[in-house]
């Protein structure tokens, strides 16, 4: 339990019960820092070999050492890496995993913090530690994140596949799980020192990409549900039995953040690609043959129904929230503080939601599978614009809606408060 009490300045709080506390932990924190990476990663990989030996068990044909070899060829995948599998060049992240091992290793790096913050002092009176938040979370994430990055490269030197793509990769994989947990530790917040118009940014842009996310997941699961039927007859037709049948779902569950990625852009009229020629928007369908993969059974063919247009809402709706977060946080901001402060949140939102979905996007092989997810270069134009211009509307709605609510009066004296557009000036300070 941790709560700021200055910008740089934290108080951790030693004796909450609901976690073991620092100072009783035999451990100091540069052997979590340093160990702990190793320990995410090896939790990823034996997760992903498990079900490689129930392939390598299922199969005849198979190698062991393949299938080991494969379990840590996905494990590099998942940091952007580019492996070989089956001979062909794959490069398309399996995002599931991605986000596994960064949720994993965040309460690690935050025992670290926790320790490398109580190391060397003794709580007051109270049960707290006043130490310097930044200093100690920089301090720890660096150290983890420093670990992550050269183990990963290590392996991936050993496979001969380290990539510009791993490299890059693995540095916001382990600067953000390393970052984020740190900081979560000790409970700094890097946003108190930023000007108030401003720290409602992250909100804003966090509630317009999971409105995008939500839009997208409900449009994913409505393509799965009418092309169930074809879903079902991919999967009959690999005869993989029972086994067969549980790997192709911890293969989707691994895949199942990018499927929803490329439905964001899909909802966002950038649509998505399956290869040179292949096209997928919310008004046409042209994708020819397609492999044997049973998620791609849910694939609509032909021209859209020009209900389907109604899907660009959900980008629309995106940017109006993330408008309508900024403008309730600024109570007392002039409408075209809201406006603009919003119409940022939009952009930057919509710049998020279109690095998320190059993320998730990549290659499965060669010919028609080299390309395949989002449209890139088409989405960076499409989020931050519709998002923006959404998020620039709501901000601005918002703020001219409050000057014509009536004048309000404080319960501490009965008075009238002031009015938020004539005071607004103060608060951009």
């Amino acid at each position: 339990m941790a709560r700021n009490r200055a910008p740089r300045t934290v108080a951790v709080d030693v004796d909450a019960p609901s976690a073991p506390t620092p100072a009783r932990l035999p451990l100091p924190w540069w052997l979590v820092a340093v160990g702990g990476p190793v320990a995410v990663l090896a939790v990823g990989w034996v997760l992903v070999a498990a079900f490689c030996a129930v392939g390598w068990l299922t199969s005849p044909e198979a190698d062991l050492g393949a299938a080991l070899r494969l379990a840590t060829s996905v494990l590099l995948l998942a940091h952007g890496g580019t492996v070989l599998i089956g001979g062909q060049a794959v490069s398309l992240a399996p995002l599931g995993l991605t986000a596994l091992l960064v949720f994993v290793a965040i309460p690690v790096s935050s025992l670290a913090a926790r320790l490398a913050a109580s190391h060397g002092q003794d709580p007051d009176d109270t049960g707290e530690l006043l130490v310097d938040g930044e200093a100690v979370a920089l301090r720890v994430a660096g150290t983890f994140a420093g670990v992550y990055f050269a183990v990963v490269l290590l392996v991936g030197a050993l496979l001969e596949a380290v990539t510009p793509g791993l490299v890059i990769g693995t540095i916001v994989v382990a600067a953000v799980s390393g970052l984020w947990g740190a900081s979560r530790g000790v409970g700094y917040d890097p946003t108190a020192v930023w000007p108030s118009w401003l720290q409602a940014v992250p909100k804003a842009m966090a509630a317009a990409l999971l409105v995008v996310l939500a839009g997208a997941s409900a449009a994913l699961a409505l393509a799965l549900w009418s092309g169930q039927q074809h879903v079902a007859d991919i999967v009959v037709a690999l005869e993989g039995g029972a086994v067969g049948t549980i790997l192709l779902v911890v293969l989707h569950l691994l895949y199942l953040p990018n499927l929803v990625l490329a439905c964001a852009s899909w909802v966002l009229g950038a649509g998505i690609t399956f290869g040179d020629g292949t096209l997928v928007t919310v008004a046409t369908s042209d994708v020819g043959i397609l492999p044997s993969i049973p998620a791609l059974g849910a694939v609509p063919t032909g021209d859209m129904a020009p209900a389907q247009l109604w899907w660009l809402v959900v980008g629309v709706l995106g940017g109006l929230v993330a408008g309508v977060v900024i403008a309730l946080a600024r109570p007392r901001a002039r409408f075209d503080e809201t406006a603009l402060v919003g119409g940022l949140s939009g952009v930057l939102a919509g710049l998020l939601v279109a690095a998320a979905c190059a993320l998730g996007s990549g290659g499965l092989g060669t010919g028609r599978l080299a390309e395949v997810g989002a449209r890139f270069p088409e989405l960076l134009i499409f989020a931050p614009t519709i998002l923006g211009l959404s998020g620039l509307t709501g901000g601005l709605a918002v703020g001219l809606l409050r000057r014509e609510w009536p004048e309000r009066r404080r319960p501490e004296d009965g008075g009238p408060t002031p009015d938020p557009v004539d005071d607004a000036a103060g608060d951009m300070a």
